[in-house]
């Protein structure tokens, strides 16, 4: 009796063995059951469980960007064009200006007189040296004569008086590109 016991025990626990031994897939992956009560279905998934979607990169965009045009003068507010007398109806003045660009600029200056200053009949002459510059900068010199200045239409022993500004411009050196050219 106690040899068919131990038979018929033997063959339950390998039938139940049987029962519930995992499947393998073609590639020798094992394949999960998953138990709800006495309910019992494989996952859809080949791997075991827990189960995660990894993300794959299935597509690479390029980014690009149209960088404009930037053009900085250092110190622009501290700079100051002293004229001094050269001949008595002559003054001539320059002063060193540093540019960054990130462009190849053209330069251009012009002068204009302060409202209210009499200068009598006068000629200025304004100019920027040199006249072109290549990026990343550079120094140029912007320079102002005032020739025919009539002296008498200026107070005597003044110091330091404004007469008017110099004005400097700058342009990219390049052909523009036009939308639909």
């Amino acid at each position: 009796m106690l040899k068919k016991g131990i038979l018929v025990l033997a063959v339950s626990l390998l039938t139940v063995g049987a029962y519930a031994r995992d499947f393998v897939t073609p590639a020798g992956d094992m394949v999960d059951w998953e138990f709800d009560g006495s309910n019992s279905e494989r996952k859809a998934e080949s791997f075991n469980w827990p189960a995660s979607y990894d993300f794959r990169t299935v597509c690479v965009i390029p980014v690009k960007m149209d960088v404009g045009f930037w053009i900085r003068v250092l110190d622009c507010q501290k700079k100051e064009l002293r004229l001094k007398q050269v001949e008595i109806h002559k003054y001539s003045g320059s002063v060193d200006v540093t540019i960054q660009c990130n462009v190849n600029i053209d330069l251009n200056v012009y002068w204009t007189k302060k409202d209210g200053v009499d200068l009598g009949g006068y000629s200025a002459s304004a100019g920027v040296s040199p006249g072109t510059l290549d990026a990343p900068g550079g120094t140029v010199t912007v320079s102002l004569t005032l020739g025919d200045v009539d002296l008498s239409r200026l107070i005597g022993g003044t110091n330091s008086i404004q007469v008017g500004t110099v004005t400097l411009q700058v342009r990219p050196n390049v052909r523009p590109v036009l939308a639909g050219a």
